[in-house]
């Protein structure tokens, strides 16, 4: 794959390391700052451009329209916009940006770019829940119509030794994995909740007080 990376900060030398890694060695990286470049250029098989890359002229020269994928990781949304713009006027089919700003988000999805939020965000939105459901311990939120929480059962529970099916009966929920003794169970609806398990439930956004309340109790 031919992958275009624009910023060298954390997320854009994290992602060559991660390319690389996995055999794609088509990699070039762009960035303003010549110190960053050169520290990837010695640590990573990529090849860095010490450019600006809204410069319509330098995603030429690296004959863009050839490129599989480009991916701007900036920390400024009007930059990451102009470029993934470019890119698609020239024809690369899959965009990929950093989203720094929540309002950005209805530009990026206008142009069909795929978004990734910054890492800050996504960490203060898991700080977030874990001060609201203090037993969570992981969830995923799906485009903000539904979330995956990862959460353990009490010990107490009175759902021990009941069915998925006798559980979700009355609630709203999908029951997609259970952790038991270091295993991972992709569940039917007749397995039975045991001590120690915790599940990974698919819920809509309004339902996760009720089912975080549910199997906390």
């Amino acid at each position: 794959m031919y992958i275009i990376i624009v910023g060298a900060g954390g997320i854009g030398r994290r992602l060559t390391e991660l390319c690389l890694s996995e055999g794609h060695n088509n990699i070039v990286v762009i960035d303003k700052d010549q110190v960053k470049c050169e520290d990837i250029a010695r640590k990573y098989d990529a090849a860095t451009i010490h450019a600006d890359a809204t410069q319509e002229e330098i995603l030429d020269e690296l004959d863009i329209k050839k490129a599989d994928v480009l991916i701007a990781t900036t920390n400024d949304d009007a930059t990451n916009m102009l470029i993934v713009s470019f890119a698609k006027n020239r024809g690369v089919k899959n965009l990929i940006s950093v989203v720094n700003q929540e309002e950005s988000k209805c530009l990026y999805q206008e142009k069909g770019v795929r978004m990734v939020k910054k890492p800050d965000m996504l960490m203060a939105e898991m700080i977030y829940k874990s001060i609201k459901y203090p037993t969570i311990e992981g969830y995923l939120n799906l485009n903000g119509y539904a979330e995956v929480i990862r959460l353990p059962i009490n010990k107490d529970s009175y759902y021990f030794g009941k069915t998925i099916k006798e559980v979700w009966s009355q609630h709203k929920g999908v029951v997609i994995g259970i952790e038991r003794e270091k295993r991972f169970i992709i569940p039917t609806t007749e397995i039975q909740f045991s001590k120690g398990d915790i599940i990974s439930v698919l819920v809509p956004k309004e339902k996760v007080d009720k089912i975080v309340k549910l199997f906390s109790e």
